[in-house]
């Protein structure tokens, strides 16, 4: 039986994907937005919310949605939107001598990043309490109180900071190895804003389409393959049938993972 349900997916042309289990599959069913702590990589980790660190470490420690190539031993790293920090471990551990450059908006969740690293005891990474945003000055920003608050209203958003702006071509003064960009659907403004992409090999974009908002997605991808970057997607999140039904994940129609190499 298993050898001819095989056969099925492979003459239909599809994949049979091995589940594996995360260390942390009891968070997934915790209360929503209560601090926690866990043992991460052996150090001690605060989170904001069990639930959103239990897929954040199956994104990028299991399915290691991050992993990229470097020919150096220690590689610009610039992360927009680390949260409490999974990526920068998963960084660290990929690349112990990396030179990171982690940004936060929230400050809460800033406080909890700050203090993640810290207790990792990692080296040659800069954090910034700010927002990327293609303006310049200061921002309202709006707390989902776990890894989903944006510069954008929210509906059930728990607080509004005001919050310090950077622009992205401030972060891309240098080469930079990798960039990473999770910032909650401002990524396709500060993308198309930016003139030193020239100096980004290799980089990931989450794309956030939220429902009743226009569709950005042509504009990077017009924008990526105007920066000399061919690009590849995979999809996060997409309604089964997105013709004959609405579905919604935060406010979301589709969510995508963008992933492009500088080619000239």
């Amino acid at each position: 039986m298993k050898s001819f349900v095989q056969g099925l997916f492979n003459r239909l042309g599809l994949k049979v994907i091995k589940y594996t289990p995360s260390p942390y599959e009891h968070l997934e069913k915790q209360p929503r937005y209560q601090k926690n702590k866990v043992k991460l990589l052996g150090h001690d980790f605060k989170i904001a919310d069990s639930f959103s660190f239990f897929h954040s470490y199956r994104e990028i420690f299991i399915d290691q949605i991050y992993k990229f190539d470097s020919q150096s031993e220690a590689p610009v790293i610039v992360d927009c939107g680390a949260n409490c920090g999974t990526s920068v471990l998963y960084f660290k551990a990929i690349y112990p001598k990396a030179n990171i450059i982690a940004i936060e908006a929230d400050p809460n969740i800033f406080n909890i990043l700050e203090s993640n690293v810290s207790s990792a005891n990692c080296e040659d990474v800069t954090l910034l309490n700010k927002a990327v945003s293609k303006e310049t000055g200061t921002i309202d920003f709006f707390s989902e109180g776990a890894d989903g608050g944006r510069i954008h209203p929210l509906e059930d958003s728990q607080a509004k900071f005001e919050v310090e702006c950077i622009k992205l071509d401030k972060l891309l003064e240098k080469p930079v190895d990798f960039l990473k960009i999770d910032i909650e659907g401002a990524e396709t403004e500060v993308i198309c804003d930016a003139n030193k992409l020239d100096n980004v090999a290799q980089l990931f974009i989450e794309y956030h389409s939220f429902k009743d908002t226009e569709q950005t997605l042509g504009k990077i991808l017009e924008k990526l393959s105007d920066s000399g970057f061919r690009y590849y997607i995979h999809t996060q999140f997409c309604p089964q049938n997105p013709l004959l039904e609405e579905s919604l994940q935060l406010g979301m129609d589709l969510q995508l993972n963008i992933y492009a190499n500088k080619i000239a």
